[in-house]
């Protein structure tokens, strides 16, 4: 994969955080109490802020330090929900416009922590009790940039008439840095304990403007990202790009996304049993 540079991970992170509390200042309060998977969307917005302060800056300036990673009741994999929803609970009952100005403060604070790096610090070590595997000090600002987004997402659930689609209200440049974001971070993310004796190799073709083909290939215990086609692949998931966020986040179901039709969403060519496979190897969560 080639590596952003410090300033592309700057402009893309500030105009994700900008857009978030753009489009955020729209919704009215009905819109925010409504539930969106058992949380409001208000507390979507607290759970965005919340993490980013505890666990996000928790493990940047750790990582810069030199020390290891360390978040109290975020020992390992299996803790990162209920240490979560412990997070949730200190900010939950704050309003809608705290909230914000705290997802605001946290995430000008971390850009600031970038200002002040250079290109061999964000290679530096680092690691996350959700990873499988060790990354790096610029790993840490993908996953905080990809966090936004995601969130985003989940908040739009409660208010698809006022909330674009984060992808279909993107730049093709945009839309290409978030897509190479997310498969070079899947790595990271990958379960090992599920997948760890795996010799395969998925290629993801992402369709229209602001797409490309990447593959990962899954040997010897971990998984590798890459750019462009995988001669040869076993399995490939073909579809636009906000489709496969869909997929990802739960509003795409996998199986009637690939039926044959004019409503088909999601090409799969090779293995199909490896491609819905997809969701158990690649999760933070259990």
């Amino acid at each position: 994969m080639v590596k952003p540079t410090k300033e592309q991970i700057k402009q893309y992170y500030s105009q994700a955080l900008q857009r978030c509390l753009e489009s955020f200042g729209k919704l009215d309060e009905k819109e925010w109490t409504k539930k969106v998977n058992g949380w409001t969307a208000k507390d979507h917005l607290a759970h965005l802020a919340a993490t980013t302060e505890e666990e996000t800056m928790v493990l940047t300036r750790q990582a810069l330090a030199g020390e290891p990673a360390s978040v109290p009741g975020f020992e390992k994999r299996e803790d990162i929900v209920p240490f979560r929803e412990k997070c949730l609970e200190k900010v939950r009952a704050l309003p809608v416009a705290e909230l914000m100005q705290r997802l605001r403060t946290v995430v000008e604070e971390h850009l600031g922590i970038l200002d002040s790096l250079n290109e061999a610090d964000l290679d530096r070590p680092a690691m996350s009790p959700g990873w499988d595997r060790p990354g790096t000090v610029r790993d840490l600002f993908f996953a905080s940039y990809l966090f936004l987004p995601g969130q985003y997402q989940e908040i739009r659930k409660a208010a698809k008439k006022k909330l674009p689609h984060w992808i279909e209200a993107s730049t093709p440049e945009q839309v290409n840095y978030h897509m190479e974001r997310v498969f070079q971070y899947m790595p990271l993310v990958f379960r090992s304990d599920k997948g760890g004796d795996m010799d395969v190799t998925y290629q993801f073709t992402m369709e229209g403007e602001g797409g490309g083909v990447w593959n990962i290939r899954i040997a010897e215990g971990k998984a590798e990202a890459g750019i462009g086609a995988a001669d040869p692949f076993d399995a490939e998931i073909a579809t636009k790009p906000q489709f496969w966020i869909d997929l990802a986040n739960g509003d795409l179901n996998p199986v009637t996304a690939i039926m044959p039709g004019p409503l088909r969403k999601v090409k799969i060519a090779g293995n199909l049993g490896l491609a819905m496979k997809l969701s158990t190897l690649f999760s933070v969560e259990e």
